[in-house]
């Protein structure tokens, strides 16, 4: 899968091909074609224009020469439920989450120490239904959630990081940084890295207000950390039996 796709402006139910074209985002203003393509299964987004309004589609396009190449990829990798990069940093690619990355998240999460003030991951086939969920439910529908690091140079799979809505936030636009780096790469800076680049993006790309971190009141490594991110502590949580010093 290339960074690049074509857009193919179909106005006819009969231009329609018998297969999906490979790299090909297919765009129509009319709304029998829309559905034949959702029921294909091609990537497709609703052209409205000049009085056309109203189509019923996920993605919907106006203003066809202003539309950036970077959008129309999104929608085609949408459509087919392919990861998004999100950004880079020096060191490291964050992208979405596929289920082609399940056992390398469990081996990600069985290393020594990674769960020590943190959630363990489901069992495996729960595990497998809570991430295909997510993928639908919190990617699609914010178009941000938990991400995966890799290493650039290596393609490794090196940590976790990213945003969310949670129950624990409490202000408009506001979501919830977790974060963790593989125990092997603990020492190098890459959660400070990492986790610049996403408040970044939650400020530039998601144009949220603020966030927050809840953090173990033993996990001196990652208090260090926010403070360093700029995070101010403001409080103390507790969640069932656990407690929390709450970063904003």
């Amino acid at each position: 899968m290339g960074n690049s796709v074509r857009v193919k402006l179909i106005d006819e139910y009969s231009a329609l091909p018998e297969s999906r074209e490979e790299n090909v985002l297919y765009v129509s203003d009319r709304q029998d074609v829309l559905d034949e393509c959702k029921r294909m299964g091609f990537p497709v987004a609703a052209y409205e224009h000049d009085g056309i309004i109203g189509l019923d589609c996920p993605h919907i396009l106006m203003d066809l020469d202003q539309v950036e190449d970077e959008t129309f990829l999104h929608i085609y990798r949408r459509c087919l439920g392919l990861p998004l990069e999100v950004g880079q940093t020096d060191r490291t690619i964050l992208r979405e989450f596929s289920m082609d990355r399940l056992d390398d998240l469990f081996d990600l999460y069985s290393k020594e120490g990674i769960t020590d003030f943190m959630d363990p991951l489901f069992d495996y086939e729960e595990e497998k239904e809570y991430e295909a969920n997510y993928i639908t439910f919190i990617y699609k529908v914010y178009g941000f959630g938990m991400w995966l690091v890799f290493d650039k140079t290596t393609g490794e799979l090196i940590g976790r990081a990213g945003i969310e809505i949670r129950e624990s936030c409490d202000r408009k636009n506001q979501a919830e940084l977790g974060f963790c780096i593989t125990p092997e790469r603990w020492g190098q800076g890459l959660a400070f890295e990492v986790c610049s680049k996403i408040i970044e993006l939650a400020k530039e790309e998601f144009q949220l207000e603020s966030l927050i971190a809840r953090c173990d009141p033993g996990n001196l490594r990652s208090i260090g950390l926010l403070k360093k991110l700029g995070f101010e502590h403001v409080g103390n949580e507790t969640d069932g039996d656990m407690r929390f010093f709450r970063w904003i």
